[in-house]
């Protein structure tokens, strides 16, 4: 699984994707530049049905393997 943010960073502090299908799974992405607005950690990550696949402190391409 591959996610590729195409918002240039700086330009915001915070976004979620929650709840996304995928061959049914749940998947969740985050972007949390402090950590403070969604409370698991500053950076991006990946979850899939809740549990944290992939992650990285900056805005950038990031792949994880899907469960």
């Amino acid at each position: 699984m591959d996610v590729n943010p195409l918002l240039p960073a700086g330009t915001w502090d915070w976004f979620g994707l929650d709840d996304v299908r995928d061959h049914g799974r749940a998947l969740t992405i985050l972007w949390d530049c402090d950590g403070r607005r969604y409370g698991r950690g500053a950076g991006l990550s990946v979850w899939a049905n809740g549990i944290r696949i992939a992650d990285t402190s900056d805005l950038r391409h990031l792949t994880g393997a899907l469960p």
